[in-house]
């Protein structure tokens, strides 16, 4: 029970994660539990994951290992880097990789939003990926987050304001979703390549409200 959500605009990728988790019926709220981030960085990519809280701490150990396959630059490299993954994923770290005998394919147990400075991406259970223009959402909060961006993605005029939106309206309606929240943003390639006479290094700024 989460909801991540990614927006671009004007320059910028953003992305953003509530913090309650879940125990069935039982709400951990931030206030209560050290460890409440849903994202995560690997290189300049920032990850958000959606589901059990045990994916977060697989994928930061699985790239703890700087050896690990882990390009985030585009749908193609996303694939690459989990195919390479799942193997190990299996082997080292139990994942159960096909729960449902009628899959076409193993799956991989990792479904989530990612940012970078290439934009901003959703991560799926068969490894694949989507590349959005503006902005997406996951999780048990995505159709009031994705209603909310829609409504003001026009008239804002940074990614941070839509992802903060959808947060607000998540957290407003869906029992799953609650404040305060993570979200970071990030220079994408080519407003960094139009800074580069200037040597601007890639900023990103992780608020929670």
């Amino acid at each position: 029970m989460s909801t991540i959500v990614v927006a671009q605009k004007n320059g910028f990728a953003c992305i953003g994660a509530d913090t309650l988790s879940s125990l069935g019926s039982l709400r951990q709220k931030a206030s209560h539990v050290v460890n409440s981030s849903k994202i995560t960085q690997i290189g300049d990519t920032v990850i958000g994951l959606t589901g059990t809280s045990a994916s977060l701490v697989v994928l930061n150990s699985y790239f703890a290992n700087p050896d690990r396959l882990a390009d985030f630059s585009s749908t193609n490299a996303i694939f690459e880097t989990l195919r390479h993954a799942h193997y190990h994923l299996k082997n080292e770290y139990f994942m159960a990789a096909a729960p449902d005998k009628g899959e076409e394919y193993e799956t991989t147990q990792f479904y989530g939003l990612a940012a970078n400075p290439h934009g901003i991406f959703a991560i799926y259970s068969y490894r694949s990926a989507q590349q959005f223009h503006r902005f997406w959402s996951a999780g048990s909060g995505r159709d009031f987050a994705l209603g909310a961006m829609q409504a003001v993605y026009e008239q804002a005029e940074t990614a941070e304001e839509i992802v903060r939106a959808g947060l607000h309206a998540s957290a407003e309606f869906d029992s799953g979703t609650g404040a305060p929240f993570e979200v970071i943003s990030i220079p994408l390639i080519d407003a960094r390549a139009s800074r580069a006479t200037r040597r601007v290094t890639p900023s990103k700024r992780v608020r929670r409200a």
